[in-house]
């Protein structure tokens, strides 16, 4: 079953590439919240009633804290999510200590992964209980009534009752004749929601970029401390490592890196001098 694979999917795939305001949208609407920004749910409480929407029974509402605002109640909702990990069988590590920190891109990454398993659970469906009302559940929690739910439409009753504006025909008489071109409001505002996802996918993609750079500039770090490791100095592997690693000038040609360190001797990698000590950043 899809779901069953859902916990193994890596960074890659396109789940983590749904946007934050189709994410805020989504989740809006199957549990009739007013959620603006993604780092809103990092208090557990929403991941909790988004599996409760997916597989009814299987959360106990009344331990979720809808308002949980310290530490300690976020790592309550939390362990109830684990819990609810554990009954399912879904063995997708939840980083609670990240998560807690409200931070936007740990955030949003981990509900993109929620959105993907509810769809994989439910087949993009809705809730399997027709009747579900996020509202009423959420009554059930913790700190009941402090979340504001969506505001629902007027109903058409309700509308009739009131009383048309009043015109008379002298204002409308002095009104002058428009000539200017008018766009369509319905294509504007398709264009502004258009022109908005474009923007949230480049944030989404440059976040991703900056978080890519972080990591492989660290395992370079890693590789450096582990050349300079008195056990490793002098080694042929080693000075090939380094010269590849201070290497600045376009490319490196590694078959002929290997084959100049192998005809020097084991003191040759005093030669090499590091962007630190040079003053510079590691490359």
């Amino acid at each position: 079953m899809a779901a069953a694979n859902a916990s193994s999917i890596g960074l890659q795939h396109p789940a983590f590439f749904v946007g934050r305001a189709e994410l805020l949208d989504w989740v809006n609407g199957l549990l009739n919240l007013r959620l603006t920004k993604v780092e809103q749910v990092a208090s557990g409480a929403v991941h909790c009633q988004i599996l409760d929407a997916c597989h009814p029974g299987v959360v106990n509402m009344s331990k979720v804290n809808v308002n949980a605002k310290s530490e300690y109640e976020m790592v309550a909702n939390y362990k109830v999510l684990q819990s609810v990990f554990d009954k399912l069988k879904i063995t997708r590590n939840i980083e609670v200590n990240k998560l807690i920190k409200a931070r936007p891109l740990d955030n949003l990454e981990f509900l993109q992964w929620m959105k993907y398993y509810y769809d994989c659970a439910t087949g993009g469906m809705g809730p399997p209980d027709a009747d579900y009302d996020g509202e009423e559940r959420r009554a059930h929690a913790k700190g009941a009534g402090s979340v504001a739910p969506a505001k629902k439409k007027p109903s058409s009753s309700s509308s009739k009752q009131q009383p048309p504006p009043a015109s008379t025909s002298t204002s409308t008489a002095k009104k002058p004749t428009a000539t200017a071109r008018v766009v369509p409001a319905s294509t504007s505002n398709a264009k502004v929601a258009t022109l908005q996802k474009e923007i949230e996918a480049l944030k989404l993609a440059v976040e991703r970029a900056e978080q890519e750079r972080e990591f492989y500039f660290e395992k370079l770090q890693d590789v450096e401390f582990l050349c300079q490791r008195p056990e490793f100095v002098g080694r042929h592997l080693t000075r090939v490592v380094e010269r590849i690693l201070y290497h600045t000038e376009g490319k490196p040609d590694v078959e002929a890196i290997i084959a100049e360190c192998a005809t020097e001797g084991p003191d040759a990698d005093a030669d090499v001098v590091s962007p630190a000590e040079a003053g510079g950043d590691p490359v």
